[in-house]
């Protein structure tokens, strides 16, 4: 920590040497023994040169703790005084611990506006104020309850979902926003001393968050009070990094089923999610019970142990990988059904779906150069992003071999030619089979901005209504999942088509949003669409 020497409190018998003089001047020249500034003709301090003192201690106290910008982080103004000393901050001769100090006072202005985030959240879901629409019927009813934070709701005959619009203004997924606005509402309402701390910049928001993560399950508020003050008063002398498991202890002490409610929350949070990276290979996480997931972890190691024994050159993690994905991707066996002469393939209904295909969105040029031997891009692959040629290569080497050598099982690679969209029955309202594969394999996701649901499971959509002129062509076509179809038709969202192939979302509340072009082999579409 800086230091900020301030010389002690004046007495009846002697002046201070220096004397405040501001925020911008912590202290100025004084003459021992002689009168001066704040001293009246009797030798006594008056009181506005005592509050000046109190303030030069208070300053003291701050810069000791959070370096010498922190003599600017006043109480009452949210941190604006602060904001304006990092902003104009002279660093062209700061040295290391100077910059340190930048970095902390940095920090806190970050938790005093994640303060201010948490509380706009908590107030745009008030303002939406609804009856929920996610009680399984398809419109509003007498008796239905208040919508819950990030839940879609009914306000004024219209279908609105805070989640989406905020993930949009935010830019992340739909369900990280919906966490989000939980934790936010709950850390307004049901934590105000850890809000009150996160704006005075002693907590981060990670160590908020995560507070209001670990004590909400206390069902009995005195208990979560009383852990809360506890956290927080443990948070004052100790690194913020061992919060998480301080937390969970608070929350087991006061309630000896925390630990279970906690596993059973995040038991329902359980998901397997795919992570690309940038070099052609992507992880695959699996989130469970951690039990299980040992017993499966000890399971591919025995397999892959044994594999070594017999000799195979692989390491114990290359094993482990390939186990793991030939038992996630078993082969369709061979064998012959009792009374049968000749070998059938065999399926079993509890493996449905284990063959499923990748698709690999590819130009004509793409192939052609693949078949010519000429360098060109390799295409993109679903649920992945742009490969290289040589992936593309072999992926589809294996395909053909399976399909015209016979090769054991079928083929996982699909192959889709993205600049060559069938002809279709425009004129039909229903689009036929091929234009309805084409726009499927094109879109890959909902085509609503940020969202992720496949293609597959989606409805297709007519961008211009057919009823007003659109026809069922791969460009007046479009996937979106059946919630954002409902939002579009129910919700007061509207979308144009701009001449560049783009298209605008417009929000309820005005906001505009734009979606890339529909691909044609380029690249994936992006995560998340941006606001202009």
């Amino acid at each position: 920590m800086s230091e900020c020497p301030v010389d002690q409190a004046p007495d009846e018998a002697s002046g201070p040497s220096e004397v405040p003089a501001g925020r911008a001047l912590s202290v100025v020249p004084g003459a021992p023994g002689a009168a001066s500034a704040g001293q009246g003709d009797d030798g006594h301090w008056d009181a506005p040169f005592l509050a000046l003192v109190d303030r030069v201690r208070a300053d003291a106290r701050l810069a000791a703790r959070h370096g010498l910008l922190g003599r600017y982080d006043g109480p009452d103004d949210r941190g604006a005084d602060l904001f304006e000393a990092v902003a104009f901050q002279d660093t062209s001769e700061l040295s290391d611990s100077g910059w340190l100090d930048r970095h902390e006072a940095i920090c806190r202005l970050e938790a005093r506006l994640a303060a201010m985030k948490a509380e706009a959240t908590a107030a745009y879901e008030t303002s939406l104020h609804g009856v929920s629409a996610d009680l399984g019927h398809r419109h509003p009813e007498p008796g239905d309850r208040v919508a819950e934070p990030g839940e879609r709701r009914w306000v004024a005959g219209d279908l609105r979902s805070t989640a989406d619009e905020l993930a949009l203004v935010w830019q992340m997924h739909k369900g990280a926003a919906m966490a989000r606005i939980h934790t936010s509402c709950e850390l307004v309402h049901n934590f105000p001393a850890t809000l009150r701390a996160l704006e005075e910049g002693q907590l981060t928001e990670r160590a908020a968050f995560t507070i209001v993560r670990e004590l909400s399950v206390l069902d009995d508020p005195d208990a979560r009070r009383a852990a809360e003050t506890a956290l927080l008063g443990w948070a004052e002398k100790h690194p913020l990094q061992k919060l998480k498991q301080e937390a969970q202890r608070e929350a087991a002490r006061r309630s000896p089923d925390a630990r279970s409610k906690a596993h059973a929350r995040a038991m329902d949070e359980r998901s397997v999610r795919i992570f690309p990276n940038s070099d052609g290979t992507a992880e695959l996480v699996h989130t469970h019970d951690a039990l299980d997931a040992g017993a499966v972890m000890n399971s591919l190691t025995r397999a892959a142990a044994y594999q070594r024994r017999q000799g195979d050159s692989r390491s114990m993690d290359q094993l482990r990988a390939d186990i793991a994905l030939e038992r996630l991707l078993p082969r369709t066996r061979r064998g012959r059904e009792p009374g049968e002469n000749a070998d059938v393939e065999l399926h079993d209904d509890s493996t449905a779906g284990v063959d499923a295909t990748v698709v690999i969105h590819a130009t004509g040029a793409e192939i052609r150069a693949l078949i010519d031997g000429e360098n060109s891009t390799g295409g993109t692959a679903e649920h992945y992003g742009p490969i290289p040629q040589e992936s593309l290569r072999k992926h589809l080497t294996r395909a053909l071999a399976r399909t015209l050598l016979g090769g054991a099982g079928r083929s996982r690679i699909g192959l889709r030619l993205s600049d060559e969209p069938p002809a279709g029955k425009p004129d039909r309202y229903a689009p036929d089979a091929a234009t309805d594969r084409f726009v499927r394999l094109r879109d890959r996701t909902c085509q609503f901005p940020g969202c992720n649901q496949p293609a597959e499971f989606a409805d297709v959509d007519h961008r211009v209504a057919f009823a007003e002129g659109g026809r069922s062509t791969t460009d007046n076509l479009h996937c979106l999942c059946r919630h954002h179809h409902r939002l579009k038709h129910e919700g007061g969202w509207v979308i144009t088509s701009n001449p560049d192939g783009t298209a605008t979302w417009t929000s309820p509340a005005g906001r505009r949003y734009r979606t890339p072009p529909p691909d044609r082999g380029g690249s994936d579409p992006p995560d998340s669409g941006a606001p202009w």
